[in-house]
Formats: structure tokens, sequence, C-alpha cells
């Protein structure tokens, strides 16, 4: 069947390709460029198939696989838009030629099954089977290795690299400190410094530790606000914002809530800066 196929083939596009070349007298070669690779490509197969003759030349598989895949889709189109555009018998009949050339190309460009590899069954004799069995369980056998605590060995490993650490720690880690927290190179001692380099006591009080806030006023005489604050010995201060960023400060050693110094006069009382007030 592929045979008769291909011989059918091979005979229509011989047909076609003589037909386009005489007609290109007149006509267009259009047709006639168009089929000649396709019968060039036929034309091959046909010379390998003749016995005792090998017919090849420079890259013939390349070219081949190129022909091939140009025989494919000029062939298909032309089928395709014969069959489609077909407005009479005669129309319709010539895209019917077409289609035993397309399904050729169609079961040249899809891909092939493979067959399987058969392998034959080796039959071994009893004798010979019985031989085989003594030789592979003789090269199986394990090879006895001395015994080895692998835990004991891994926990000695895990204890020596422990206590190499531990000392390294204790050489480094007075460098460390210093390294990373900016203190003196000395006992152990921590020194924290301002952006100017100026060493820092985190231990010193500030004027307003201690204090919470208390009050807070920002309607009776706006635009200041005032903040009221106290500590746990009675001492206070009030804080004074005037609405365009200005503070200003008042304090008391007692008497907060006094109606003559204290938050009450608030509006009255007279405020200065904070290194004047807390000096």
């Amino acid at each position: 069947m592929k045979n008769l196929l291909f011989y059918y083939c091979l005979l229509l596009v011989i047909l076609l390709t003589l037909g386009a070349a005489f007609s290109a007298q007149t006509a267009s070669v259009i047709p006639l460029v168009l089929f000649l690779p396709i019968t060039v490509y036929f034309l091959s197969l046909f010379l390998g198939k003749i016995n005792g003759y090998r017919f090849s030349f420079p890259f013939q598989k390349p070219l081949s696989t190129l022909d091939l895949y140009y025989g494919f889709i000029v062939v298909a189109i032309m089928t395709i838009s014969g069959l489609v555009g077909a407005k009479n018998i005669s129309q319709m009949i010539s895209g019917i030629i077409f289609l035993p050339l397309a399904g050729y190309f169609i079961l040249q460009v899809l891909p092939k099954k493979r067959q399987a590899i058969n392998i034959p069954a080796i039959i071994l004799e009893p004798k010979k089977l019985k031989q085989l069995k003594r030789k592979v369980k003789h090269e199986d056998e394990p090879t006895k290795l001395p015994r080895i605590d692998v835990d004991r060995r891994q926990f000695l490993k895990l204890i020596s690299a422990a206590g190499l650490s531990l000392f390294l720690f204790s050489i480094f880690a007075k460098k460390a400190q210093a390294a990373f927290f900016g203190s003196v190179p000395g006992p152990g001692t921590v020194a924290l410094k301002d952006i100017s380099g100026v060493q820092i006591n985190p231990a010193q009080k500030q004027p307003t530790d201690g204090y919470k806030i208390t009050q807070m006023d920002e309607t009776s005489d706006a635009p200041n606000t005032y903040f009221g604050y106290l500590n746990k010995d009675g001492a206070w201060f009030i804080m004074k914002d005037d609405g365009s960023g200005n503070y200003r400060y008042k304090k008391g050693a007692s008497g907060f809530t006094d109606a003559d110094t204290g938050w009450p006069k608030r509006k009255d009382l007279t405020y200065g800066y904070f290194d004047a007030i807390f000096d």
C-alpha cells in the first residue's frame, strides 16, 4: 500500500511539474518554482529505491528533511484551499486528486512509533544455575571491617570542638566587645559615645526623670498649650507650647495644685528656657 501511494505521488508531481513547465512559456512560472523541489524530493527517493544504486550528495539528510517539510506545507495549503474554495465539480475533483499526496506527506511528518527491542530469553540448566548462585554468593560476601564505635568518636569530636571554641571565645571576647560597642581597651568596661565621639554615662540621671504627665490644657489660652508633670515626691514642672514650636518651662518643688503658684495659675506664671529652669 505504501509503495502504491508513493508511485502515485511520484507520477502526480511529475505530471504537475511538466504541466507547470509547459504553461510557464505563456503564463506565470510560480507553479513550476513551487513544484520543482517536491519533484526533486520524490525523484531522489525513487533513485534510492533502485536496487544496487545509492543516490547521495553533500548535505543530503538536512536538505531532504527541509524538502520534506517544504512539500508538506505547500501540498497542505494547496489541498485545503482547493477543497474549501471549490466552486464547481472540476475544482472539487482537482482538490481530491491532491489528497493522496497530502496524506503521504502527513505520514512522513508524523512521529513514528519505535518497536521495542526483543531480548531473547536465556535459559540456564540446573547445573549452570547452581554454579552461578554459588559464584554470586561468594562475590556478595561482606568484607569484614574493624569494629569502630562511630557514636563515641563523634562525641569526642564534639567535645573537642566545643572546648576549642570556648578557649578562643575567652581570648577574643573582650576585644570583640570593644569593637562592637565602642569601648576603650581595658578590663571589659563599656562606654557609650554620641555622634561627636564624646562618652556618655548611661546611668546619668536626667532632670525630667521620674516625671509623668498629669494635666494638659489646649483650649483655655489658645494658641498656647500647657502640659503639667508630677513626680512621686510632689515636685512638678509645666511645659508651655506657644503653637509655633517654642517650648518654655516652669517648675516647683511642691504645691502643684496651689491656686497662686501652681497649675491653676498656669497662664500667669513666668516661664523660662530649659537650661535656665533645670540648672
